[in-house]
């Protein structure tokens, strides 16, 4: 069952005009999707740096929180040709704060950018702030206007606490997230520090820039695929098929590094779909698998739990081999409490505590471990056993 519809014959057209410029070559005699090969990161730059050459573009990067980086040649005009006719959050008049982090290859400061550029309105490049720092830049942002901002739910909740802990007001109207999902403590602290404010997502990655969208008026976690798409859920990561021109770069079943399942919105808008996490979300234990999502869920759900991150010591096994899982949350939660309900929920963490007493560890923190590059808070962060 797929998410959206494409006829055949335009997807077989889009296969061989892909593999023409770099992309798999196309079986002969194939007569549906599953009898396309699936394209991974090397077609998407093959492809991406073919059709940079006529237009130019921007080398961006992808990937290097949970995984090794891929590397895309992004047109510049971004795809806003046909995002902006699905997706407007921005009008004439907003003048948007932009806090995505820029430089280092990552794309979404200049996607905003780009976007408030061809939306004709104003944008401030100014990047993350720490909450301590917001006092300071309240007064100026009001004396220019601001009323929009945009950034990673990480940054978007700094910013709201930096205002609630000023005890001033910053009258934003429209909000634009990406890049990971929310947590429960983060959106009820943007709420509070922004009652008026609407919520404009979008998910996509630098390999393909932005595949699906929601608005204010969507469940939050609920995205609809733009047209002209279709969408494979697959666990090992869905798979994405597009047709015609305008994209960053079209492609036929490239694979995602997440898990996607179609969904249902209060909008009642079709095509819509959810991100269920990262394809390889798991993690081996002593030889029991874990989901890290499933663990920072149980973890979450605890009274007193702000927010949660696994820190990983590695095995010896394989990469994705754990010897020692340390649960970093921040709250005023008790320690103890939060491990026993992970042991509790986790049948198989509870058998390993007991025969391995310091293989899972809780441990209340100040602040949870970021990603210098993209100021994100990933779900998990490794960290190299001790040399004897």
């Amino acid at each position: 069952m797929t998410i959206g519809q494409l006829p055949w014959q335009d997807i077989l057209a889009q296969a061989r005009w892909l593999a023409d410029r770099g992309g798999a070559p196309v079986p002969d005699g194939a007569t549906g999707l599953e009898g396309l090969a699936v394209i991974g990161p090397a077609e998407i730059l093959a492809v991406s740096r073919h059709m940079s050459r006529d237009g130019g573009g921007i080398l961006m990067s992808s990937g290097g929180t949970t995984g090794r980086p891929k590397l895309t040649f992004v047109s510049y005009h971004q795809a806003h040709d046909r995002l902006l006719r699905q997706w407007r959050p921005l009008a004439p008049g907003n003048l948007m704060l932009n806090l995505f982090t820029p430089g280092r290859m990552w794309a979404s400061h200049y996607y905003m950018q780009a976007l408030a550029e061809h939306s004709r309105c104003d944008i401030i490049p100014a990047g993350p702030h720490s909450p301590a720092e917001i006092v300071d830049w309240i007064p100026m942002w009001n004396e220019v206007g601001v009323d929009a901002v945009c950034g990673t739910p990480t940054a978007l909740a700094d910013l709201a606490r930096g205002v609630l802990d000023s005890g001033l007001v910053l009258p934003l109207k429209k909000l634009i997230w990406m890049a990971e999902p929310w947590t429960d403590d983060k959106e009820k602290t943007v709420r509070a520090a922004f009652p008026d404010i609407g919520f404009w997502g979008n998910y996509g990655s630098v390999e393909t820039y932005v595949m699906a969208t929601n608005t204010p008026a969507c469940d939050l976690s609920v995205l609809h695929l733009m047209p002209d798409q279709v969408i494979e859920p697959d666990d090992a990561g869905a798979l994405l098929s597009r047709r015609g021109t305008g994209w960053t770069v079209p492609t036929v079943r490239y694979r995602l590094g997440d898990r996607v399942a179609a969904a249902e919105c209060r909008c009642g808008r079709p095509d819509a779909l959810r991100v269920l996490g990262r394809a390889d979300d798991a993690i081996k234990l002593h030889g029991a698998l874990v989901g890290i999502g499933e663990a920072l869920s149980v973890v979450r759900a605890q009274p007193g739990v702000r927010d949660a991150q696994l820190v990983l010591t590695r095995g010896a096994e394989s990469r994705h081999s754990v010897r020692q899982l340390t649960v970093h949350f921040t709250g005023d939660a008790d320690p103890g409490a939060v491990q026993e309900r992970l042991l509790r929920e986790f049948y198989d963490l509870g058998v390993i505590a007991q025969h391995h007493p310091d293989a899972i560890t809780t441990e209340r923190v100040a602040a949870l471990g970021r990603v210098e590059r993209t100021n994100k808070i990933p779900p998990m962060l490794w960290r190299e056993a001790a040399r004897p």
